[in-house]
């Protein structure tokens, strides 16, 4: 795992200072600490093994040179507790946690990926149905969280994490807490400015429906690639949050029945918005399910209109026999599909496709038809 990568093991803050201790931890517990691979305001991670049964671990650790207070030192075991309560595929796994001569720390598996942070710089365009894919994987291990009782507080792409294999997983759940717990009544502010909720912003008991906003704005600028509630000053940021919706998203950044589900979700009287998290992703997977079926009546037809074209360009070749033979299969994009020249209509009913390549060869026949019949 890469530096930047395994950054989104912990949440972004001001970097405290290497201590020499970290400078000479080799291990902790039963833990080999093979090299540090990033940090944040309150835990530095390593890349680790587990010395007894050889497992590679990341073990994420309170750093030792800042005054480390007993409520820091509650929400980094109570991140291990919450976590470890919860067994899903789209959660980080925690496989142990204790505190060894002053030193608490959480071991957890290594990831190798990006956090969704990083992916968002990325200028290559995300296709939609991977864009909805992420939110309802999201959607899907927070629903099992809230299902046991835990609020994460702090989603944001930072904490949203994409294996290279494509997984997603969600970390940090250093700021939930469990719902029947007396700390939910504390009255403190907890969570990243740009993707709270309203009621975080007041300082509110906030339940599952504070996720479900901050989902919203994470999704907002999935889709998007802007902040919703984007200002360069914090007070601004609170501002907008409590008292200004969204800039609408057009057509083109995101269908409009996919921006309502965001936009539902955005609401800021939490009493209109999704009243579960579980409700929401029922409604992007209804999203999804129409989104392929009109996808799959696209590729049909697109190839009923290759199967005319190739009749006219054999006709075409007949006549002009003394020219050099047009091929239906020299259409761009179309040489990595030979389900259009044999199978056709029955492999598209099964098969997934994105709606932009289907778009994309849509367009390429229909010129090389519109040429053909001219």
């Amino acid at each position: 795992m890469k530096p930047d990568e395994a950054a989104a093991l912990t949440p972004p803050g001001q970097v405290a200072p290497d201590g020499a201790e970290e400078l000479t931890l080799k291990q902790i517990g039963r833990y080999e600490l093979i090299e540090k691979i990033g940090k944040g305001g309150m835990g530095v991670v390593y890349r680790g093994k587990d010395t007894v049964i050889g497992r590679p671990v990341a073990v994420k650790m309170l750093v030792s040179d800042i005054d480390i207070s007993e409520e820091t030192r509650e929400r980094f075991f109570r991140e291990a507790k919450s976590a470890g309560q919860l067994t899903h595929r789209n959660i980080i796994t925690i496989y142990d946690f204790g505190e060894e001569a002053g030193r608490a720390y959480i071991v957890m598996e290594l990831l190798h990926g990006d956090s969704l942070c990083k992916v968002l710089t990325n200028p290559d365009p995300i296709p939609l149905e991977r864009q909805v894919e992420i939110m309802t994987r999201v959607c899907e291990g927070l629903a099992f969280a809230h299902a046991k009782g835990i609020v994460h507080r702090d989603v944001k792409p930072a904490n949203l994490f994409i294996t290279n294999e494509g997984q997603l997983k969600i970390l940090d759940f250093g700021v939930a807490r469990i719902a029947s717990s007396k700390l939910t009544r504390s009255g403190l502010i907890v969570g990243t400015p740009d993707y709270m909720s309203p009621e975080q912003v007041m300082g509110k008991v906030v339940d599952q429906r504070s996720d479900i906003f901050s989902c919203g704005t994470v999704f907002y600028q999935l889709l998007t690639g802007r902040k919703p509630f984007a200002a360069k000053r914090l007070p601004q940021i609170l501002d907008k949050v409590m008292s200004e919706d969204p800039t609408p998203m057009t057509e083109a950044e995101a269908p409009a029945d996919l921006a309502a589900i965001v936009m539902k979700a955005l609401t800021k009287d939490c009493e209109k918005r999704y009243q579960r998290m579980i409700d929401m992703l029922g409604a992007l997977m209804r999203f999804l399910q129409g989104w392929e079926r009109q996808t799959r009546e696209m590729a049909i037809k697109a190839c009923e209109r290759f199967q005319e074209n190739a009749k006219l360009i054999a006709e075409k070749n007949v006549r002009d026999a003394s020219g050099a033979p047009e091929d239906v299969a020299a259409v761009p994009f179309l040489k990595d599909l030979p389900m259009f020249q044999d199978r056709g209509a029955d492999v598209l009913k099964v098969m997934p496709f994105r709606r932009a390549r289907i778009v994309e060869i849509t367009r390429a026949l229909d010129e090389q038809h519109s040429r053909l019949v001219s």
